[in-house]
């Protein structure tokens, strides 16, 4: 049955990169909209895989490999921005807003506004010191682990960079 070896790359594609919205697993696939809309309707009917709002995004994880905290982890991820500050933050440490801004060449409402989205998505949390605002990231390891984990989902030097950063130190993922 064709519709079966469809459904077959669709959820193929999903666990290889959990978290896609619907436009990014269209553009992989190169499938029409509305053949992916009833496939991946058959699959969310049928539980194979779930679905997570992510502001306007809708997100698509299989039903059985990540855990719930993993499918925030990963759709915090899927920005690239996001996945840009939250590297920053474990290779960097507790850091002020202004220096991540500046480190980083973004303006300061830019990175505010994705600061707010990942302290919102409980990934990060925000000290405030004085005048000041400090982020870290809340599970440092889980976070790391995951980016490892799906790193080749991620198609980005930066994360290849930061594996490679984050294995040189075995301890870290202990």
């Amino acid at each position: 049955m064709p519709e079966l070896s469809t459904r077959r790359r669709i959820y193929e594609e999903i666990v290889k990169s959990p978290g896609l919205h619907f436009r990014e697993l269209q553009k992989r696939l190169n499938m029409p909209t509305g053949m992916l809309e009833y496939h991946i309707d058959v699959l969310l009917r049928e539980e194979v895989i779930v679905a997570k709002k992510d502001g306007r995004y809708r997100r698509f994880f299989p039903n059985t490999e990540m855990t719930r905290s993993e499918r925030k982890i990963m759709s915090a991820l899927r920005s690239r921005v996001r996945r840009r500050i939250v590297i920053y933050l474990i290779e960097n440490g507790k850091s002020r807003a202004s220096d991540i801004a500046n480190d980083m060449g973004m303006q300061a409402s830019s990175l505010s506004y994705h600061l707010s989205k990942l302290v919102k998505d409980g990934i990060l949390e925000k000290d405030v010191m004085g005048r000041e605002n400090y982020y870290y990231v809340i599970n440092e390891k889980e976070v790391a682990k995951v980016i490892v984990r799906y790193r080749e989902s991620f198609l980005d030097s930066l994360v290849d960079n930061f594996v490679g950063w984050y294995l040189t130190d075995s301890k870290k993922l202990e």
